[in-house]
């Protein structure tokens, strides 16, 4: 690792650039149209609200003015106030609940990208940008698949850029067959057995979760993304079972096969969730303060944790990087708690692995134990009791002592440390961490730092002198 990971020059703050991300940058007539406008202002009047956050992705910043002009002007009447956010805690994604309290918000309109976790205290509206597309075009490159898709289910995942192509089903639920429909269109290219279109992320958390859950085990599957290569696209089909995977480019018009689960893939993370056995300190990173159920995580974390002989550290750094997380020396492995977007799934720039909630639990619980995943799991929510790969944890099955595959040493859990007694050759036990003190604080004490040496009464003052005077290219006594 090198040095400039952890340190940087002073004028680094001045030049650094904003973090946006991978995607196409977006016009003002795709995030801002008569659709936005008509929706969000009925939205605050229905609702009554009077104090409205914007809240803006780094790209959406140089629109953000306009935008807060024109509503406060089309609500001069109901007398609202509006403010924009334009620095979150933690991800442009995640609703940053915490910043709108500082202004006494009653409602937020969130732009962009959306992980759409469920926000704990304020109300929220969602405006995704409406990107064009040529169906033509789609159609054409989707015909290539119609032999892989013969016969099977298919279904296709609408990015937020465009799920304005989604169509509402009528009341009855049977969709006509003489209408030019997106439906009848894509059924009548790739004819498959069964036909889905579903926008993602979804608008109706429950019901949508509800809907994959009941399909989740349909493996033989094939599944279209219509959007670009990006974080959401690795979350949905991490966390859902298909037979192929395709990304078909609305900008470009291109389409390629994926395989998220590749093998180098699943050892690197198998690697980090042996680490995260092998460690001695874990710090949970909380990564989020809107979602609803971290709280509980970090104590299901804390409790496994502890029936393993394993002490925690609890960290709030807001958005992580390399410099921030080297400072915890004695952490072994870190923990990121945070939203489905925001987990971190390459820690390779890091001093320390970092691990998601879900390998987390592959490490601590024993109900995971030889058993591999169906899927991946990026939601903590569902690692949660009501959650659909909820496992129970069982302090008693914890096994008491364990072989390290990264080390090949023996390391143990709740059980004893084993030594062998010379004169009786009988096996003593020694209770682990018998003086390991409760406060994490204590760990600080033995730090010292020292700066300049001052010297003081070591050397001669030094005699004042008349210093230079005019400009740096000609002084005035030269």
């Amino acid at each position: 690792m090198t040095a400039s990971a952890f340190s940087s020059l002073d004028t680094a703050a001045l030049e650094r650039q904003t973090e946006l991300t991978a995607e196409l940058p977006v016009i003002f007539e795709q995030i801002w149209n008569e659709t936005h406008k008509k929706v969000s202002s009925n939205w605050i009047r229905q609702n009554g609200y009077k104090r409205i956050c914007l809240q803006f992705p780094d790209d959406y910043l140089p629109h953000s003015n306009a935008i807060s002009t024109y509503l406060q002007t089309a609500l001069a009447a109901e007398e609202c106030k509006i403010f924009i956010l334009a620095d979150t805690t933690y991800g442009s994604c995640c609703v940053d609940e915490i910043a709108a309290a500082h202004v006494e918000a009653d409602s937020m309109i969130h732009f962009g990208n959306a992980c759409r976790s469920k926000a704990s205290r304020l109300p929220v509206l969602y405006l995704y940008p409406v990107l064009s597309i040529e169906l033509a075009t789609i159609l054409q490159q989707l015909a290539t698949l119609q032999p892989e898709c013969g016969e099977r289910e298919v279904c296709v995942y609408l990015d937020i850029g465009y799920q304005h192509l989604h169509e509402q089903p009528p009341a009855s639920g049977v969709l006509a067959e003489g209408e030019d429909t997106l439906y009848n269109q894509l059924r009548d290219v790739l004819q498959p057995k069964k036909l889905l279109i579903e926008p993602y992320p979804p608008p109706a958390e429950d019901c949508i979760e509800s809907k994959q859950s009941a399909e989740s085990d349909n493996a033989e599957r094939i599944c279209i993304f219509v959007g670009a290569d990006n974080q959401r696209f690795a979350n949905l089909s991490l966390t859902t079972k298909a037979f192929q995977w395709h990304i078909l480019d609305g900008a470009t018009g291109t389409l390629s096969a994926k395989n998220p689960l590749t093998a180098q893939y699943i050892r690197r993370r198998y690697y980090y969730i042996e680490k995260c056995k092998d460690a001695q300190t874990l710090g949970l990173i909380v990564a989020t303060l809107s979602a609803v159920g971290y709280l509980d995580v970090v104590t299901r974390l804390q409790e496994m944790a502890k029936s393993r002989g394993i002490k925690t550290q609890l960290i709030s750094v807001g958005r992580i990087n390399p410099a921030k997380l080297a400072n915890f020396l004695e952490i072994d492995c870190f923990v990121l708690i945070g939203c489905p977007f925001n987990n971190m799934y390459n820690s390779k720039e890091y001093y320390k692995p970092i691990v998601s909630v879900f390998e987390a639990e592959m490490a601590l619980n024993p109900a995971w134990h030889m058993k591999y995943p169906e899927a991946y799991v990026t939601d903590f929510k569902q690692l949660l009791p009501k959650g659909r790969s909820f496992l129970p944890f069982d302090a008693q099955a914890v096994q008491p002592q364990d072989v390290s595959l990264v080390s090949g040493r023996m390391r143990g859990g709740t059980g004893c440390d084993e030594t062998l007694d010379v004169n009786n050759t009988t096996v003593a036990t020694q209770a682990k961490m018998a003086l390991m003190t409760t406060d994490t604080g204590l760990t600080f004490e033995d730090r010292t730092w020292q700066g300049l040496d001052p010297a003081l009464g070591q050397t001669e003052p030094a005699k004042l002198q008349q210093g230079l005077s005019g400009i740096p290219i000609k002084y005035s006594h030269d």
